[in-house]
């Protein structure tokens, strides 16, 4: 790890840390943006062969391709498939994360990424069927990469929640990138520039892993000697305290009092039993519902105001650009989410009893308001979506957007208040 004071290297963390998920964290998300470039270079075009050829839009090598719904389906199964990553990853690579640390895990996501961007640079009309694995080894690695960051709210105290919402914000808001993509090709940039300077800053970003984070994970509570530069063998070493576990600790209070123990001492719940969980399981389903009205409204953008446009495509990318650029604001709304679940468990803790006497059902209580208010935006957000009106799809990007930023921010924050061995 990198010697730098404790201050400095938790700022130069974090801020590393929301760059890289706000570079590679859910690209997929601008999945819109994209799209509107491999239609314009002509994937899956052979579908169309009975269809004529649409003029508008923008075209680097003035050769112009047929669309159809064909078409877009086969577009729309990549997405999906893609899409499928975000949850296969956490669900596969979340034992190796909790077994062998954030090091190994985060070099896979790394290594995710850089593939997607080369099968994406070297991709072509004659080769279109490498958006499958493409789009799926994006999602994966930048799910790994948001997982493994949200230990670094470990180094900011009461203010967890608000750092951990913040990266599942900058996640949401990385989403742009696909835009940029968009515009960069449409003034005359070639796709494969594009992804091999991704493919550059993936490179970039992997140096993180090593200078700035710990090869396990980041203990909380935070020892007061964690980070400190210690003398061992004549070298400079950063110490590292990956299996610290807390006894009757008080968020309200400094970390100065921590006792710890070694992980080999404590028996932490099975997977088995996580799924015996009453509570886990009704947040998963609310969780999985939610997630999947979110995807469906990105995966059907395109075909959607296809309809409401006409098939005019100079509206549709100028919607397809307001969408994603709205949707890059979803990092100013993320950190609302944390805010109220800081707030509201302090003010559970103060007024009702010690953090000594806490159960697992307190924590949820905690996320109860942020729960509430997802819920109600997320409704709003399905009655403008199924309004017909272009006018009014600009209010339901918005919708779309907090309702996501508040969904993934609630979820961070109730895996690393409720689930065992979870930085």
């Amino acid at each position: 790890m990198l010697n730098l004071s404790a201050r400095v290297r938790k700022k130069v963390t974090l801020f590393c840390s929301l760059g890289e998920c706000l570079v590679f964290g859910g690209p997929t998300f601008g999945w819109a943006s994209l799209v509107y470039v491999l239609r314009d270079r002509g994937y899956f075009s052979e579908l169309c062969a009975n269809e004529t050829v649409n003029l508008t839009g923008f075209n680097q090598d003035d050769e112009y391709y047929p669309t159809c719904a064909e078409q877009d389906a086969l577009l729309q199964l990549v997405f999906i498939i893609g899409a499928f990553g975000v949850n296969s990853s956490s669900l596969f690579f979340g034992p190796v994360y909790d077994k062998y640390g954030s090091r190994l895990t985060r070099l896979i996501g790394s290594l995710f990424i850089l593939s997607a961007c080369l099968l994406f640079a070297f991709s072509s009309q004659s080769t279109a069927y490498l958006m499958f694995p493409a789009l799926h080894l994006l999602a994966s690695g930048g799910i790994l990469i948001l997982i493994t960051s949200f230990q670094v709210g470990n180094l900011f105290g009461n203010y967890r929640s608000t750092v951990v919402t913040l990266h599942s914000g900058a996640f949401g808001s990385s989403a742009i990138i696909m835009l940029f993509i968009k515009i960069v090709y449409s003034a005359g940039v070639s796709m494969m520039s594009c992804f091999l300077f991704l493919g550059g800053v993936a490179l970039l970003f992997s140096l993180n892993t090593f200078l700035l984070l710990p090869k396990y994970k980041i203990p909380w509570p935070l020892p007061d000697n964690w980070g400190t530069p210690v003398k061992a063998s004549g070298h400079i070493q950063m110490e590292e305290q990956p299996v610290l576990e807390p006894i009757n600790i008080d968020p309200l209070t400094s970390c100065n009092t921590v006792n710890t123990i070694s992980w080999q001492d404590i028996e932490y719940p099975t997977l088995i039993s996580c799924f015996k969980s009453v509570m886990f399981v009704l947040f998963l389903s609310w969780f999985a519902i939610l997630q999947l009205v979110h995807l469906f409204y990105i995966g059907t953008f395109n075909p959607r105001f296809q309809l409401l446009t006409g098939d005019d495509q100079d509206s549709i990318s100028m919607y397809t650009t307001s969408f994603t650029t709205i949707q890059a604001t979803g990092v100013l709304f993320a950190p609302l989410c944390g805010l109220v679940i800081d707030r509201n468990k302090k003010k559970l803790t103060k007024e009702r009893r010690g953090s000594e006497n806490r159960t697992s059902l307190d924590d949820l209580q905690d996320c109860i308001l942020a729960i509430v208010v997802t819920n109600l935006i997320t409704a709003a957000f399905s009655i403008g979506m199924m309004i017909p009106i272009l006018q009014v799809q600009f209010v339901t990007f918005f919708l779309q957007v907090m309702g996501r930023a508040f969904l993934y921010g609630i979820l961070a924050a109730f895996v690393a208040t409720n689930a065992a061995n979870i930085p």
